[in-house]
């Protein structure tokens, strides 16, 4: 640990700071309260170390604790009050859990879950540090002031046999309570023999009593979960889509999650069956369905709500403005001491090109039929050779000729090369080949009735 006691350490309140909330499931961005826009804010100190406050508090309940002593602390006394920070315009109070840090009025805070507390404990430290015993910072948190009021933390006290003169003043509250929470943060120990230099031995001794029923009955309490966060802060796709989904964690929400969309004409916020969007809650995806042949654009949608900031929620100091954490001490840390309700703001942008417009492409074939084509010759007379007959008896020469069919060129048929079937065209030539046949036949059966009639008169 670094030295425990830093001569320059201002232990003073943050007065209208403004802290980035950005954990693993961030809360917010805040109004650094000074007109810029820009992420995060300001701590600055108020008040030199060793002197007791003047300045009082607000009417509605005490802020400003007792100075304090504690043992190997090279200043004289510590002042104890409930710091407060501006979030999104509404204070919250917060207690110390670096007494060795300065607070730097230069340094942004954003808010961290405890593992990314940026301070470690020194090697060989058996307090361990504020990440060892931050369930216990916890439960001091919820069960003192300003949690806890001073009359019922008397009687708290009182029911536990401990004993304090003329009850417990929320001064006094304040002071057992950043006490009790340095020595579990920072292993400091209150000087019990002059623990309120400025404030007499009384005061002192109350302080003492309330501080050591902390210590004593402090057991470790979970870390308060995340109000409200909207993931991815971005998404893309094209014309035709559902775009997301943006999934909503809520936690502590006092009333319903307003959304608010900012989309073209068209453009609608759905679930993720396409259907128009019911209430939001914890869990609910949201997707922005664009139609499809919308032309390339954005769009965005807001979500706001009152959630409830739990004590226990921790900050630290933020490299420039990209609101990332440290990971060093770079100012003071600190812890939410009062509950508070807090308007929370958180946006999400979808941006598309556009979709798909070419028709799908076929991959089928048709052939078209060839018609067949067929070449016909016409037919052509053919004459039978001439016979010439001499009678042996004297009689002369005969001479006689046999009609012969027609010769013609029978068509060829032409198909298609995908058919299996031959095409048909022209005439058929059976019948005329038939009829041929029967005169020869009929020439041949005259000519030996004839002979043999000649030869019956001979």
């Amino acid at each position: 640990m670094a030295n425990r006691f830093h001569p320059g350490r201002i232990a003073a309140a943050v007065l209208g700071a403004s802290i980035a909330l950005m954990s693993a499931a961030p809360l917010a961005f805040a109004d650094n309260g000074n007109g810029s826009s820009d992420h995060g804010g300001f701590a600055t100190p108020r008040g030199p170390r060793d002197q007791a406050p003047s300045a009082k508090s607000d009417a509605d309940f005490e802020k400003n604790g007792l100075n304090v002593h504690l043992v190997g602390d090279k200043f004289k006394s510590e002042q104890t009050l409930l710091i407060p920070v501006t979030v999104n315009g509404q204070k919250v109070y917060t207690y110390c859990v670096e007494l060795n840090v300065d607070i730097d009025g230069n340094v942004k805070m954003v808010e961290v879950p405890w593992d990314k507390y940026p301070y470690e404990a020194t090697p060989g430290d058996k307090d361990g540090g504020f990440k060892a015993h931050a369930g216990k910072i916890n439960w001091i948190l919820q069960n003192s002031y300003p949690n806890v009021g001073a009359d019922k933390l008397t009687q708290t006290l009182a029911a536990a046999g401990v004993k304090l003169h003329n009850g417990l003043s929320a001064a006094e509250a304040i002071s057992a309570t950043q006490s009790a929470i340095w020595n579990l943060s920072d292993g400091a120990k209150l000087d019990e023999s002059n623990p309120t230099p400025f404030d007499g031995k009384d005061a002192g001794a109350d302080v003492v009593a309330a501080y050591h029923y902390l210590l004593d009955h402090a057991t470790d309490l979970p870390q308060p979960t995340a109000s409200m966060d909207l993931t991815p802060a971005s998404a893309t796709g094209k014309a035709g889509d559902l775009i997301g989904p943006f999934k909503v964690t809520a936690s502590n929400v006092t009333g319903k999650i307003t959304v608010t969309p900012h989309l073209p004409n068209g453009v609608t916020l759905t679930d993720k069956d396409g259907k128009a969007l019911g209430d939001v809650v914890n869990g609910t995806e949201v997707f922005i369905k664009v139609p499809a042949g919308a032309a390339a654009d954005k769009g965005s949608f807001a979500l706001d709500a009152k959630v409830h900031l739990n004590a226990g929620r921790l900050f630290v100091g933020s490299n420039g403005k990209d609101g990332k954490p440290s990971d060093k001490a770079i100012t003071q840390s600190l812890i939410v001491a009062k509950p508070t309700d807090i308007n929370l703001h958180k946006e999400a942008v979808a941006t598309w090109t556009v979709g798909d417009t070419t028709p799908p492409s076929s991959t089928t074939t048709t052939t078209k039929p060839t018609t067949p084509t067929t070449t016909t010759q016409p037919c052509v007379p053919s004459t039978s050779p001439t016979t010439t007959t001499t009678s042996p008896n004297g009689g002369g020469t005969t001479s006689s000729s046999t009609p012969m069919p027609p010769s013609c060129n029978t068509p060829t048929p032409t198909t298609s090369a995908d058919t299996n079937e031959l095409a048909y065209t022209g005439a058929s030539v059976i019948g005329p080949v038939i009829a041929g046949l029967v005169l020869i036949g009929a020439g041949i059966g005259a000519l030996f009735f004839v002979r043999r009639r000649k030869a019956n008169h001979s």
